[in-house]
């Protein structure tokens, strides 16, 4: 056992990326059994199998901790009590005003339970175990200036707009008003409820807390942010296989696979190089990733090859500003710091 440990702490990387996949696709049946076989029961192993690689983030940290347990439990319990009411009370509301589900008492109480993982994760940033504590510090936090932040906010919309302005003066798509589920006050009120659903379900409380927030600062103690962030691309598209295949898309094409690259490569160098530009911050990476795929609900009809080339094009920019491909001082808050998790 202390072998395993200590291989661990060694190698964090591969560890994260082992136990992530682990438990996502240890865990992938339940997508196809809820999705298409309608088993919901099985809802909760949903939640846990996309929790993965925050999960994971938090294991090595835990596992990898030298220092002993800090603070009462007190404040972790309060922290998951009303994590959970809040993260059920945001599942709900999408649920009846966007995905206009049927809500009976067993449903209610189902998704209840079922979104326990989330607010374990997200009550972990009062972990009495200081390396998970510290890992999990800016998922409340903003770190840097405001301005970045704000930036993140409208930059997946204004690359989707761009997009649709482009791909019109080029003549493959019209530009038309796109067709919403409402106007005015009402449609203000659906694109809340969708953007604050996302951070919880699961941008961030699953997916960013561990690719930005764990993988990312471990890999740019070793190498360029540039190289970074492609390498976390490469795992973050693998990482879907079993919700892309329940959700019914041509797992076995070619074009499939390449196009999802294509779009995610520029998403994780566009994200991660917020992270860096916030000195590391898990909210404003999160922010960042709910805002997309909240634009990509409400405007589904997209010229996906002008968006994924405009995208391209603002991600060779901040290459370029940033000059990623040189790595990152040792000291900079975006890398990871040994001796910071031991202090």
């Amino acid at each position: 056992m202390n072998k395993l440990i200590d291989w661990i702490k060694n190698h964090q990387v591969a560890a994260f990326f082992f136990v992530t996949f682990t438990i996502t696709w240890g865990l992938g049946f339940s997508y196809s059994a809820v999705l298409q076989k309608g088993q919901f029961l099985l809802f909760p192993l949903v939640v846990i199998a996309t929790c993965g690689p925050a999960l994971a983030g938090i294991i090595i940290s835990a596992v990898s901790n030298t220092q002993p347990r800090q603070g009462p439990r007190k404040a972790f319990w309060i922290a998951f009590l009303l994590a959970w009411v809040v993260s059920a009370l945001v599942f709900l509301a999408n649920g009846i005003y966007i995905e206009h589900m049927s809500l009976s008492p067993a449903v209610v109480g189902l998704l209840t339970i079922s979104v326990a993982p989330v607010a374990f994760i997200i009550a972990s940033v009062y972990s009495r175990i200081p390396a998970v504590k510290i890992y999990l510090a800016s998922l409340i936090q903003l770190r840097g200036e405001w301005s970045w932040s704000l930036l993140a906010l409208v930059s997946f919309p204004a690359l989707i707009l761009l997009s649709i302005l482009i791909s019109s003066i080029l003549g493959r798509q019209p530009m038309v008003a796109p067709q919403f589920p409402a106007t005015g006050l009402a449609l203000i009120g659906l694109v809340a409820v969708k953007f604050f659903y996302q951070p919880f379900f699961f941008n961030t409380t699953g997916e960013e807390i561990g690719w930005r927030g764990f993988a990312l600062p471990r890999l740019q103690s070793r190498t360029s942010p540039l190289i970074a962030s492609l390498a976390i691309a490469f795992f973050w598209v693998n990482w879907h296989l079993f919700l892309w295949q329940a959700e019914g898309n041509p797992m076995f094409s070619w074009s499939y696979w390449i196009g999802q690259y294509a779009l995610h490569i520029p998403a994780s160098v566009i994200i991660g190089w917020f992270y860096n530009r916030t000195k590391g911050s898990i909210l404003v990476a999160g922010i960042a990733h709910a805002v997309a795929n909240t634009a990509n609900a409400f405007f589904p009809n997209l010229d996906w090859m002008i968006y994924i080339l405009t995208a391209a094009v603002a991600m060779l920019v901040m290459i370029l500003v940033d000059k990623m491909w040189k790595k990152l001082p040792p000291d900079h808050p975006a890398v990871f710091q040994t001796s910071l998790q031991a202090s």
